[in-house]
């Protein structure tokens, strides 16, 4: 079918739809941080974190924000935060029925965050608190480098901006080394601490993948990084996916060859799909971890296999 200035009503009733799911999913994702406020529940691996790893951490003198347990909580629900916003954006978009150029680019955010998100909680309920902690840790590292960098860029050294990126980059580095004694500068420059590797983007979405395979999905990670390839190319420039696209036709009118976009709802939706599922997986996720009452997942999974009655065939 042919995207038009004005798509069937068919075909803007379905956008809705859809759109109406992602709504759902972010408001979930705000009741939850409303109902819990991020406190772990009876014998869940959160509440063992927090015995582990107490916050305030009195290993830290000084500490920059939130230490231990928090640290981990405070850098999921940041992720998942920035996740649901993407999420109201494609919202907008599908309700608008622009869904052909400007989606990916929140597809592939989306996806990205709830990687970040799942990886720091890891791939085993009981896997060692310090490690979670130190994947933490680790993506405060990078998100402080990535802040003294970006600020050097846009202003002098000299800037006041800079200098207070640059003076928590450094702090930063001093509150990991006095929390993990045995690492190095050389380590935390590789992206390592105690034992932990920060993945790069493609990486951490294909682990993503490889989780949630484990548990039964139905994408694995060679696949999710082909799904991830695709978004990527949608979202910087790259010339074939616009081509692909394309469909020429005669125009009566003129007498010259017309290029009209199209995109079938199927495609539209399973990209919806793709945001959809790593969302719902990674606040599941977080909601196991935390051991939170499952109320709040089961009515979002409700109303998603109402709008989708084969979402959970294809992540079981």
């Amino acid at each position: 079918m042919a995207f038009r200035q004005h798509p069937s009503d068919e075909i803007v009733n379905r956008l809705v739809e859809i759109a109406s799911l992602f709504v759902a999913c972010r408001d979930a994702f705000f009741e939850t941080a409303d109902c819990f406020h991020w406190t772990p529940a009876r014998r869940s691996p959160a509440e063992r974190a927090a015995a582990e790893l107490p916050s305030p951490d009195p290993a830290v003198a000084e500490p920059l924000g939130e230490t231990g347990h928090r640290l981990i909580a405070e850098v999921v629900q940041t992720y998942l935060l920035t996740a649901s916003g993407h999420l109201g954006g494609l919202a907008s978009l599908y309700a608008s029925c622009e869904v052909i150029f400007p989606t990916p680019a929140l597809i592939r955010s989306t996806i990205e965050n709830c990687a970040h998100a799942v990886w720091v909680l890891g791939g085993d309920s009981d896997e060692s608190s310090e490690n979670r902690l130190a994947r933490a840790y680790l993506e405060e590292l990078v998100s402080a480098e990535e802040a003294k960098k970006n600020a050097g860029r846009m202003h002098a050294k000299t800037h006041r901006s800079y200098l207070l990126a640059d003076k928590r980059y450094r702090a930063l580095k001093d509150e990991i080394i006095a929390r993990f004694p045995d690492t190095t500068m050389e380590a935390l420059g590789n992206r390592i601490l105690n034992g932990q590797t920060l993945p790069k983007l493609e990486a951490a979405v294909s682990w993503m993948y490889e989780l949630t395979q484990s548990y039964g999905g139905k994408i694995d990670s060679r696949t999710g990084a082909g799904i991830y390839g695709f978004l990527s190319n949608m979202t910087h420039p790259t010339l074939y996916p616009a081509r692909q696209l394309r469909v020429w036709a005669d125009d009566p009118a003129t007498g010259h060859q017309v290029a009209n976009l199209r995109v079938d709802l199927g495609s539209a939706e399973n990209a919806a799909r793709a945001a959809l599922a790593a969302f719902y997986n990674a606040l599941t996720y977080t909601t196991s971890y935390f051991g939170w009452p499952t109320a709040i997942i089961d009515e979002l999974t409700a109303e998603i296999e109402e709008s989708m009655p084969t979402f959970l065939a294809l992540q079981d």
